[in-house]
């Protein structure tokens, strides 16, 4: 392995991986759009933004030529703050389950508040679907940046502080970010649907869950 040293790019404390992926963040872009602006394989740029090599001389000018200053606007200092004031539902949760940042539009939709969730494990105020999609996530390799987009489709069951419950059924997409301390954290994004988009995403997933793409490269989604 290369080792990637935070000098290597003109943006101070941002490695080559980290550009690449704050570059796709504030643009909402997936690794397969960037690859085909860039001119190379969705893989190659999985293996850029896990830090494990280093873009070649002519392909750091090329990205330089691509990500300007203002296309990085979201700075990595304020990400967290992007996500809480999502009006979509929204997260940012640790490797080990933990809520760190909750959205704007996950507290309206789970009639809950911040202290119902932040701080809390996923287990502790959720049941069923998303501590199920916390494992499966974990397990295949999210925390170890061995997968890059994963599509679901839950119920959000949540117990709140009060002893209410709320219940709702989402469709999620769920991507990995690195954390101030490097460690990566489970972006969680969503949007309510109706029973009846339920059920029909969960026939088109064939489960509860879609791999969208891995860090290898998967062609064409592998259900779980």
């Amino acid at each position: 392995m290369t080792e990637q040293r935070k000098d290597d790019t003109p943006f101070e404390g941002l490695s080559w991986g980290e550009l690449l992926k704050q570059y796709r963040f504030t643009r909402k872009m997936k690794q397969m759009a960037l690859a085909e602006d860039l001119g190379v394989t969705q893989a190659m740029v999985s293996r850029w933004e896990s830090d494990r090599v280093l873009p070649g001389r002519e392909m750091q000018t090329r990205i330089l030529e691509l990500v300007r200053p203002e296309d990085l606007s979201s700075p990595v200092v304020g990400w967290r703050q992007f996500i809480a004031e999502m009006p979509a539902i929204g997260a940012v949760i640790d490797e080990t389950g933990v809520f760190e940042n909750v959205s704007a539009g996950f507290i309206r939709e789970m009639k809950c508040s911040e202290q119902d969730l932040v701080s809390k494990r996923v287990e502790e105020v959720f049941e069923g679907d998303l501590p199920a999609l916390f494992s499966s996530l974990k397990n295949h390799g999210l925390f170890d940046e061995r997968i890059e987009t994963v599509e679901s489709v839950d119920i959000f069951s949540c117990r709140r502080n009060s002893g209410s419950r709320s219940e709702i059924p989402v469709h999620c997409m769920s991507w990995w970010r690195r954390g101030e301390d490097q460690r990566p954290r489970w972006i969680l994004n969503g949007a309510k649907i109706t029973s009846e988009e339920f059920r029909a995403l969960r026939q088109e997933l064939g489960g509860q869950i879609r791999v969208l793409e891995e860090i290898v490269g998967l062609q064409g989604g592998q259900a779980w």
